[in-house]
């Protein structure tokens, strides 16, 4: 599915998805990734939610922005209790859902320029 939007907003840009992938200023991607406006990196990150931890959330500066959000691939997977409490006590709720309307929500947050961080699993 296509899901530009015109925006000069951010060096990165998800600009279509599919189960199992995600594409990125038209690069496509089938491993977990995180993205920001100025940052795309597919490090550290462990090959499923379920193994998403504390010190993750804190390695990637989640308390820098304003929101964050968890893709989990094409169901919704719940993390675990204590990953949501890190992220509440750092000060960035962590927004769970599937990863296309994690790539929608990142699109336009993103075309209003804001703070945004997303962790992907395709």
């Amino acid at each position: 599915m296509d899901i530009s939007l015109d925006s000069n907003s951010g060096d990165y840009q998800i600009t279509a998805y599919s189960t199992g992938s995600i594409q990125i200023n038209g690069r496509e991607f089938s491993e977990p990734l995180t993205v920001t406006l100025k940052k795309l990196s597919q490090e550290n990150l462990p090959d499923n939610v379920e193994s998403i931890n504390a010190d993750l959330l804190e390695a990637l500066d989640i308390q820098d922005y304003e929101a964050v959000l968890l893709g989990t691939g094409n169901e919704l997977q719940q993390p675990s209790w204590e990953v949501i409490e890190a992220a509440q006590m750092m000060g960035a709720p962590l927004e769970v859902m599937s990863t296309g309307a994690a790539c929608r929500t990142f699109t336009v947050l993103a075309s209003e320029g804001r703070r945004v961080l997303a962790i992907l699993y395709p």
